[in-house]
């Protein structure tokens, strides 16, 4: 499989061939509905065959749905099957055995539910929880179509969990959450979850959290970086002011240039340890663009433009948010760079979310 790779030392050696297995005996042609979008762009099985096949046999996401199924939306993606290499890796993160007992968050297209029954055998039991009717139908109808008794598709709140269920060895959710629903660390005791984690909804970049569940906490290290479409009814980042037309407390010409620092691929450093803020980029009468940076936990706001000399880093408010991300920024590169898996999440039984570095390095609360 493209792009499939080993994440956590706890993963027994004999779980990315059991995975391998899986994803070649469950066709992903059976689970991609007839109607798919490439660029936003529709694309019918039944009037371009060929394109609907090239779409499903890419290692790439195909959206399955659009606008939460509207028919006059902006063409946002509201539902998809992701990439295979990307299931491999959550699947290899989660560890499945046969004979366990798995609860999905987010159903979708039906594909990742049928791998997961696959990997847990007769013996074994899958609940899938999907928050959009159509979907769950659409999944429940091509389940049953593969003959595959040991798989429930459920409508509900995946927050929620599925609490009718009973106990779960393994939690695997296929959406971003920024908080860890404390019901799904009850409704696993002792067992695993696996979840694309990342601090504000709607923001880019993104981290793949493995955590074990003891009592009512749940703790391990990221499994890399991964970003995903967010749970349905996240809602957009706290507001925050972004400074616009305000007049800055400080300026001055900076060297470090900001596109390094918040591209999607290399952001997830200052996701782990700087706690609450967002970012964007706007445009500007006299300028070609301005990047704002937000905190969400108190006051505070910095903007970023191209100036003659490197950029202009203007702030305003109590809290200095640029100063903190270029501080964290050369506390990533004076350690080294670390990879993502040396740094970790745990989540308390009250909800506090607390991201680490390993083994005794400092932490941050979120």
């Amino acid at each position: 499989m493209p792009g499939l790779q080993r994440v956590g030392a706890e993963v027994m050696d004999t779980t990315t061939h059991r995975v391998e297995a899986a994803m070649a005996a469950v066709p992903r042609s059976h689970y991609i509905p007839d109607r798919a979008w490439d660029r936003g762009q529709p694309i019918d099985r039944s009037t371009d065959p060929e394109r609907w096949q090239a779409l499903v046999d890419a290692d790439d996401a195909v959206v399955t749905q659009v606008d939460q199924g509207a028919p006059d939306g902006p063409g946002l993606a509201t539902s998809s099957s992701s990439a295979p290499s990307v299931m491999a890796r959550m699947l290899d993160a989660l560890d499945v055995a046969e004979g366990m007992r798995v609860l999905e968050i987010g159903t979708g297209t039906g594909y990742n539910a049928a791998l997961l029954a696959h990997l847990v055998g007769g013996e074994g039991h899958v609940d899938t929880v999907e928050v959009d009717e159509e979907v769950a139908a659409g999944a429940r109808g091509r389940l049953a179509e593969a003959g595959l008794s040991n798989v429930a598709v459920h409508h509900g709140d995946g927050a929620a969990g599925h609490p009718d269920g009973g106990a779960y060895d393994r939690v695997i959710a296929t959406c971003a959450v920024s908080r860890i629903p404390q019901a799904w660390i009850s409704q696993a005791p002792g067992g695993v979850i696996v979840a694309p984690w990342t601090p504000h909804p709607r923001q880019p970049g993104g981290l793949l959290a493995r955590l074990q569940v003891r009592g009512n906490t749940a703790s391990g290290r990221f499994a890399g970086d991964l970003a995903f479409m967010s749970i349905r009814g996240a809602g957009a980042p706290e507001p925050a002011a972004t400074g616009l037309n305000l007049e800055p407390d400080t300026a001055e010409t900076v060297t470090t240039d900001p596109w390094e620092l918040l591209s999607p691929d290399s952001v997830w450093p200052l996701w782990i340890t700087v706690p609450g803020w967002i970012y964007g980029m706007r445009r500007d009468d006299d300028l070609p663009w301005v990047m704002w940076i937000a905190s969400t936990h108190e006051y505070g706001w910095a903007r970023i433009s191209p100036a003659s000399e490197g950029y202009l880093a203007e702030q305003g408010g109590h809290r200095r948010v640029w100063d903190e991300l270029t501080a964290a920024w050369q506390w990533w590169h004076h350690h080294g760079t670390p990879d993502s898996t040396e740094f970790g999440l745990t989540v308390a039984p009250h909800g506090e979310h607390r991201t680490w570095f390993a083994p005794n390095g400092p932490t941050w609360t979120h």
